[in-house]
């Protein structure tokens, strides 16, 4: 055997010591994107299940309901408790749109979440909220948002 077969030999056994990295490399980012998936939705559910128990506190759970009934009988301070409520919510929304919206939110979840959202809108008082504060919110966001088929919000 020459040196030219040796070279050739080595050339080839190189090649597909690279070929292989690139697949090993190639599983390796998969999995690392497949976590961060998984990551973002569990970032996220977790803040809107930490946001939505904020309506077990009486106080807020009744502003809710009187705010549902007349809005404006509600004090400065009532409101800035109902919105300081509610806000963190839409974040969260707005959150897992952007996320959805780059793939990295699960269709089902999104689908389960955005139902859920769209009862929530339809309380007098998140039109009201949404009414008043949307523009602090991204224009996509907001689009979506004002599409959304809204579910009639009745609770006596």
């Amino acid at each position: 055997m020459n040196w030219d077969a040796i070279g050739a030999i080595g050339e080839i056994l190189g090649a597909g010591a690279v070929v292989v990295s690139l697949f090993y490399l190639a599983t390796q980012i998969r999995a690392q994107n497949r976590e961060s998936r998984v990551a973002a939705m569990h970032d996220i559910l977790t803040a809107f299940r930490e946001s939505y128990t904020q309506f077990n506190d009486g106080d807020i759970a009744d502003i809710f309901v009187r705010g549902n009934q007349a809005f404006d009988s509600l004090t400065a301070t009532e409101k800035v408790r109902l919105f300081a409520t509610l806000t963190p919510l839409l974040r969260v929304l707005e959150e897992a749109f952007v996320q959805h919206r780059q793939g990295r939110f699960d269709g089902e979840l999104w689908d389960a979440m955005t139902k859920q959202y769209s009862f929530l809108f339809s309380a007098p008082t998140c039109e009201e909220l949404w009414r008043q504060r949307k523009d602090h919110f991204n224009k996509d966001f907001v689009d979506f948002v004002d599409s959304l088929d809204k579910h009639g919000y009745v609770i006596h």
